[in-house]
């Protein structure tokens, strides 16, 4: 009796460790996947779906820009909060181009995630794609860059860096620098050019 007592708790005992050791090897698994970006998804990722209804439409029964940039926007924005971990506002949003349209009846697939965050602000990149649901078939809409500042009202917020992990990753968060850079001195330019007309409309005037 007691050896056959025995022999159930080794049993026992064997088959607890058996299964410790696989769930090890499945996590030491599971961690090389991430490691090889198999299975990996960005943590700032955020997806929406969206059905096109009759009141989202325009006269023609197109999906309106306007509805789309409010899910656009939406989308980024909680990407955005997603990564400071506080609310943040849309700062700006670079130029898009629709090739696609949107009928009643398609659904409207929106990703964005967070390329690059810098001091308070962040470029947040985003892609649209509609879908036909009864002939699986997808259109790529657009795709954005839209830059949010991070608000705190008592603090000065200071974002943590985005870790990029894939290739893509690597090539739009250093592609961001650039971006930014290109966009302050667009700004800068613009004020030069209203500046310049405001004097020269003073000097025909006086």
């Amino acid at each position: 009796m007691i050896q056959t007592v025995g022999n159930h708790l080794r049993r026992g005992l064997a088959s607890v460790f058996s299964n410790r050791t696989s769930r090890k090897s499945a996590s030491r698994t599971d961690s090389d996947n991430m490691a090889d970006g198999e299975g990996y998804r960005n943590p700032t990722e955020v997806q929406m779906s969206q059905l096109v209804l009759p009141c989202h439409t325009n006269q023609r029964g197109e999906l309106s820009v306007g509805q789309l940039l409010k899910w656009i926007d939406a989308t980024a924005c909680l990407s955005a909060e997603r990564h400071a971990g506080c609310p943040c506002v849309t700062a700006s949003m670079d130029d898009i181009y629709f090739e696609h349209t949107i009928s009643v009846g398609q659904v409207v697939n929106i990703k964005a995630k967070v390329n690059r965050a810098f001091n308070s602000s962040m470029e947040v990149g985003i892609q649209v794609v509609s879908e036909d649901l009864c002939s699986e078939k997808q259109w790529c809409v657009c795709k954005a860059l839209a830059t949010f500042v991070a608000h705190r009202e008592l603090s000065k917020v200071k974002l943590k860096p985005t870790v990029p992990r894939t290739e893509e990753e690597k090539t739009e968060h250093s592609v961001a620098a650039e971006r930014r850079r290109m966009r302050l001195v667009y700004a800068d330019t613009i004020k030069d050019l209203l500046a310049n007309c405001v004097i020269q409309d003073g000097e025909r005037h006086g």
